[in-house]
């Protein structure tokens, strides 16, 4: 096996294992220059809903499946992380077989048998299935970067270390407190994290619906009230903050879920009440399958009930929700079908109200 060529490598995916399973699927993709700086201990900037398809991106038959596995992880497992993974992984393609590992994610057999789902419901969990590979990849990660939240005093950032752990085991990553170094294995981990970190730019990029139908037959308040929610993407939750400047580095001015809604209809010159046991009452209450851009999308979070429900979002068409999700977490764009499919008593959708009516 060619370790020095800069060739993918494969791993053990037990979480706490010590097992270090390895396998090359020769991609030719080059180890460039490392953006995101393995060593740093700084959290991710990245953001869940950005994610590039086309044009150097990536192919849009797997762009839901991805959304989908970085939307159902609730501390924000950026979307394009993920694409980039599959891209050093398979570069995309379902059939790759490295001899040791196999499908889109290139999951070992003992990998795929702990950590396999049925992504597509259809009775089956297998590995050759994109349907079935990419949720099973997100649930994995998003398990790994729980862990590295855990850890801020280990060598590199949160998504460094699921990512580590991804490809040697997380056994590894406490062994090493951190991604292992160069010296270790030839430096297989390592070059891993670091050429996934260095392609996710390729895949980053504006929401693909902006600009679209998302706001262009929703009245001028609610547009403009989209637009400014939609700027603050990747600012970090505060509760309590007042999202004054959610971009910015102080707590009390980041966003919580409501005053990220409250803010964002005053940019829009309409004024709603700051907490959302109080915002659930205003408006208009509309079906839960038809809502319109604008919309506050209201479900009982982990300290609320239907009638004085915990989290908000607001609607901003094209099946998509924008909302301050919860600490740790920047404000994201995710699916509603995350919120209208759920069976979760905690993130299922429990009313949805309209601010302005068209």
């Amino acid at each position: 096996m060619d370790w020095e060529a800069g060739v993918q490598f494969k791993r053990g995916l037990i979480i706490g294992s010590t097992a270090f399973v390895m396998s090359p699927v020769a991609l030719g993709l080059a180890v460039i220059m490392l953006v995101a700086t393995t060593g740093s201990n700084s959290g991710s900037e990245l953001t869940a809903d950005s994610l590039r398809i086309g044009g150097g991106g990536m192919p849009a038959e797997y762009a839901d499946l991805i959304r989908q596995a970085a939307d159902s992880c609730d501390i924000g497992l950026p979307a394009a992380v993920l694409a980039a993974q599959l891209k050093r992984e398979s570069n995309f393609n379902p059939e790759a077989d490295s001899g040791q590992a196999q499908g889109i994610a290139q999951f070992t057999p003992a990998a795929w048998e702990s950590s396999g789902i049925d992504g597509n419901g259809d009775g089956r969990i297998d590995v050759w299935e994109p349907e079935d590979a990419i949720p099973s990849q997100g649930n994995k990660m998003c398990a790994l970067l729980k862990l590295g939240q855990k850890h801020p005093d280990y060598n590199g950032s949160a998504i460094e270390l699921a990512l580590a752990g991804y490809n040697a085991g997380w056994g590894r990553v406490d062994h090493f407190r951190g991604v292992p170094p160069k010296s270790f294995a030839k430096g297989q981990t390592y070059y891993y994290v670091q050429s996934i970190m260095a392609l996710v730019p390729q895949f980053e990029g504006p929401l693909d619906t902006a600009g679209s139908d998302i706001v262009a037959d929703a009245p001028a308040s609610v547009q403009t009230a989209i637009a400014w929610a939609l700027a603050q993407r990747g600012g970090w939750y505060s509760f309590g903050g007042d999202c004054t400047n959610a971009l910015g580095s102080a707590p009390a001015h980041r966003c919580d879920c409501s005053s990220l809604i409250q803010r964002a209809y005053a940019a829009g010159g309409i004024t709603i009440p700051r907490a959302t046991y109080d915002q659930v009452n205003i408006g208009h209450v509309v079906d839960i399958d038809h809502p319109q851009p604008g919309d506050l999308v209201f479900n009982p979070g982990s300290d609320g009930s239907d009638a004085s429900p915990g989290h908000v979002a607001m609607y901003i068409g094209g099946g998509k929700l924008i909302e301050a999700p919860h600490t740790g977490a920047q404000i994201r764009v995710v699916t509603y079908s995350s919120w209208r499919d759920s069976t979760s008593d905690e993130t299922r959708i429990a009313k949805v109200v309209r601010v302005v009516q068209s």
